[in-house]
């Protein structure tokens, strides 16, 4: 089932679920709770199954957005010890 977001023009689809068609190239995520996978998706094909595991699992994949950060438009990625948060 599809997250939907209501206001400015209409109905606007962030969530989609596995095989259905990608109707914008942008980042998108898929998390099963314990992990989260961010992938490039391209416009017109299939959202895949959750990477985790098998690859088998049907999987809802978001769509990212950019920070409102001024002209800032990557992400820095920071790696912790675990334990340490």
């Amino acid at each position: 089932m599809s997250q939907e977001l209501r206001g400015g023009g209409g109905n606007t689809t962030t969530s989609y679920t596995t095989g259905q068609v990608c109707p914008k190239t942008a980042l998108y995520k898929s998390t099963d709770g314990k992990i989260e996978f961010t992938e490039l998706i391209t416009l017109n094909s299939l959202f895949p199954p959750f990477p985790g595991g098998t690859g088998t699992k049907k999987g809802t994949w978001t769509r990212l957005s950019l920070a409102t950060d001024g002209s800032k438009t990557s992400v820095n990625a920071v790696k912790v010890s675990a334990g340490t948060l």
